[in-house]
């Protein structure tokens, strides 16, 4: 169940799960992955690709670049915290505010094309780009949709308002021929945004200009007051159109440097429509069931460093997320689990910083495991641990599996059979054991 509240004379209906502020998008990862996946009593099928795969290339954020909004954000984020008080306890969160995201790729809209980058998120499920009409500081120097030089625009004016962390993003609905990977899809309704100060310093400092998103349509949103699974995403419509070979899409994301050693002409990874690709993975791909097609939410047995479980019975609905880089879980937990790796938070941003030459332990999540040396980021003297405490648990979220464990893992997204498959990525280091 989502929730909703009222903000204020306005009536400003919460955004209830695009709630979750997407923890700081910090990518790098070091060298050595530990990954021995475990075995889940589940189905393990040997995937092929689709005849029709279809691939979209990936982009990622300079490491530097991505700290200074980071942790801009996260100031803001705490001032805006201790402003608010008590008063706003009953909102429910922002599960993005994406100055956590670091990957995106290329769409465009209308006819001719205009192109935008946006970040491919699997912890939402509407699409949007800055409109002509923007009128918020944060859109100056963003390429803006214009309907009056598309052909192909069809009104449809219905309002939309989606709510972050910081605020408020606004616009309306439209209709225009998308064209994603090469396919084309007519008619995809996406939200034209007129006041994109919810996005704050994250929009201004990020490389992307909107959001694709690849969750399920019931937390789609729109209208005012709020309505959700109100607006059919740009993937489940491939499938009904019969676009796609197989109902799935799968990510890889390749390593921390600018260019990986397997640089697929440049880009840092790729996200597949259709499909698999058994180039990008070794082994077997083992699936695990959704407990909830709206996020693509799973269940975890345990959350362990060095075999102490950090996750409890009522603490196990874990969502894997594109949107952000971060590990994500209960604030408690994830305070514990950095002193266990030894770990000290800085007040002022909620980061935890680390000692650069620390060895740290493996950290056992049910279905794989991650080396927790690779959520480290070096920043000047000091390097920052990529977790982060959040609690979630009144939206029935845990914890959030950002790129920090994708990167490890290849990761398909089975839209058709609910469920999400799991397999040591390539450019792992335990793939080249």
């Amino acid at each position: 169940e989502h929730s909703q509240t009222h903000h204020g004379s306005h009536h400003h209906q919460h955004c209830a799960l695009r709630t979750v502020q997407h923890p700081p998008c910090i990518l790098c990862l070091r060298a050595s992955t530990t990954m021995a996946l475990k075995s889940l009593t589940l189905a393990t099928t040997l995937a092929s690709a689709a005849a029709g795969l279809t691939r979209v290339p990936m982009l990622k954020r300079d490491d530097a670049e991505f700290v200074t909004s980071r942790r801009a954000s996260l100031m803001h984020a705490k001032a805006l915290a201790a402003s608010a008080g008590a008063s706003d306890s009953g909102g429910s969160i922002t599960v993005n505010n994406f100055e956590n995201a670091q990957y995106y790729g290329e769409i465009s809209l209308g006819t001719p094309a205009q192109t935008f980058e946006v970040i491919f998120d699997t912890g939402s499920a509407n699409l949007w780009i800055p409109s002509s009409d923007c009128v918020s500081t944060n859109c100056v120097g963003k390429p803006k949709y214009d309907s009056s030089k598309s052909s192909t625009y069809v009104a449809n004016d219905t309002v939309f308002d989606i709510e972050y962390g910081s605020g408020s993003c606004t616009g309306y609905l439209s209709n225009d021929l998308l064209t994603w990977g090469g396919i084309e899809l007519e008619g995809q309704t996406f939200s034209q945004i007129t006041n994109a100060s919810g996005m704050g310093v994250a929009f201004v400092v990020g490389k992307f200009d909107g959001i694709l998103g690849l969750a399920f349509n019931e937390i789609a949103v729109c209208d005012y007051p709020y309505v959700m699974d109100c607006v059919p995403t740009p993937f489940s419509r491939m499938i009904s159109n019969g676009l796609v070979d197989e109902g799935k899409f799968a990510f890889y994301l390749g390593g921390l440097q600018p260019c990986f050693p397997e640089c697929m002409d440049g880009y840092a990874g790729e996200l597949t429509l259709g499909g698999t690709d058994p180039d990008h993975y070794v082994g077997e791909l083992n699936y695990v069931p959704l407990t909830s097609a709206s996020y693509w939410q799973i269940e975890i047995d345990s959350f362990a460093v060095d075999g102490t479980d950090f996750s409890t019975a009522d603490s196990r609905q874990a969502i894997v997320d594109s949107g952000t880089s971060m590990l994500v879980g209960p604030t408690a937990a994830i305070a514990d689990i950095a002193t266990a790796l030894g770990a000290h938070e800085i007040s002022a941003t909620g980061e935890y910083v680390v000692g650069c030459n620390a060895d740290l332990p493996t950290i056992d999540i049910t279905i794989g495991s991650i080396d927790a040396n690779n959520l480290v980021l070096p920043d000047g003297p000091i390097c920052i641990l990529l977790m982060l405490g959040m609690d979630l648990h009144p939206e029935g979220i845990d914890w959030i599996l950002g790129d920090v464990f994708m990167r490890q893992y290849y990761t398909v997204f089975d839209y058709e059979n609910e469920q999400i498959g799991f397999a040591t990525a390539t450019n792992s280091s335990s793939s080249k054991a």
